[in-house]
């Protein structure tokens, strides 16, 4: 099998619960070394987050797989002095703390880039490294409503408590981290200096509603957290015979072919959906004429049909759906992993396939300091050493 493409990197990796860790996962399912650093006796605090009676977490497990423990008290000299060992044998080093935090701990990329050069130092924050509220705490639900996932919702209109959907701004910062530390990795080797890449959840979201943001701040359409106009885009939601429910969208040259798709090529010849104009003007009688044809078949009869046509379209998949989905399967985004300790579970694979081969699940995530031993005898603290250093609290 040839190499992974991360292979022989090694990251330091101070990130908890989700924004961080989702990113450093995805470097851990495409070969690189995670050593994660965590606090004495409780570990990372997504542990224990829906812990099954068996010690199970399957949101700690998500985020973790692959990855290796180190349990250390960072605010000990002794502790500390540990991590700067470690930092001339890694590649990179990531944090999520809320700014400052480091810093403080002596682990800030000033400290740390003086022990060595070549490190990549990759910061995630709430709000972005500079501003008024550069500082502020934050996590996912704050920077889902600041950066505009409540607003889209309806939260501003008839709906006053919607929510952001819950994985949407972690593990879409988490994407937006892993990049900035890949770049930061490709600009290392070009230059042969280490390198500082900050990202933030706020940024993040902002990011992922860019055409949105840019249209209305560009005045191309009028701000609406409902059923915002896009004027080439048609979209529709429809239940099939079955009850389950299917989604169509085309862009404008998808019209003919679409009512091809449902044979209703009668659209093409009426007169309120002669043009894009007329189609737009009568938009909710097009939705009733196309609900009232999908409704006549089971909904997955009809991804069959548009696909034929080349028009977009899915069944609206709720979580279970996913799990079971043969296209997700078939890709290995969803996978099946046996483990010792819980048995055959199934699992979220690596979204990311290189020279024809998956990003793999290794393990599943590592008990709280199982590689402590081991990464402490690497540099060069001998049996005895380590005994005293757990004795004195400074590792676990």
């Amino acid at each position: 099998m040839t190499s992974q493409l991360l292979d022989g990197i090694r990251v330091l990796d101070f990130t908890q619960f989700q924004q961080g860790p989702s990113a450093t996962v995805l470097m851990s399912d495409l070969g690189a070394e995670v050593i994660k650093v965590e606090r004495l006796q409780t570990g990372d605090p997504s542990r224990h987050v829906g812990k099954r009676a068996d010690g199970f977490s399957q949101y700690f497990h998500t985020h973790h797989r692959g990855k290796r423990s180190i349990a250390i008290a960072l605010r000990a000299p002794e502790g500390r002095n540990l991590i700067y060992e470690l930092i001339t044998r890694v590649d990179v080093v990531t944090e999520n703390f809320k700014p400052g935090v480091m810093e403080r701990l002596g682990l800030g990329w000033d400290e740390l880039r003086v022990r060595n050069p070549r490190l990549v130092y990759a910061s995630a924050s709430g709000f972005g490294p500079e501003g008024p509220r550069a500082t502020a705490t934050s996590w996912a639900s704050v920077a889902g409503a600041a950066g505009g996932g409540m607003w889209a919702n309806g939260v501003r209109g008839d709906k006053p408590y919607a929510n952001v959907a819950a994985p949407d701004p972690d593990q879409t910062g988490g994407m937006i981290f892993a990049f900035a530390i890949a770049s930061a990795l490709v600009a290392r080797e070009r230059t042969g200096e280490g390198q500082l890449v900050q990202t933030s959840l706020y940024g993040s979201q902002i990011w992922g509603r860019a055409p949105a943001i840019n249209a209305i701040a560009n005045g191309n359409i009028v701000p609406s957290a409902r059923n915002m106009p896009i004027s080439n885009m048609f979209t529709l939601q429809a239940q099939g015979s079955d009850g389950d429910w299917l989604f169509v969208g085309y862009i404008t040259d998808r019209w003919a072919p679409m009512c091809r798709a449902l044979e209703r090529e009668d659209l093409l010849s009426d007169a309120r959906f002669a043009t894009l104009a007329d189609r737009n003007a009568n938009m909710d009688e097009l939705r009733r004429e196309v609900a009232s044809t999908i409704c006549t078949r089971p909904a997955a009869e009809w991804p069959i049909r548009f696909d034929a046509e080349e028009v977009p379209s899915t069944l609206i998949q709720d979580y279970p759906m996913i799990a079971r989905d043969e296209q997700a399967a078939a890709n290995e985004y969803i996978v099946q992993y046996e483990d010792k300790r819980f048995g055959s579970l199934t699992t979220v694979g690596s979204p990311i396939r290189a020279n024809g081969a998956q990003g793999r699940v290794k393990s599943l995530g590592p008990e709280l300091g199982q590689d402590t031993d081991a990464l402490l005898e690497e540099i060069g603290c001998a049996a005895e050493a380590i005994a005293r250093l757990k004795a004195d609290g400074v590792v676990g």
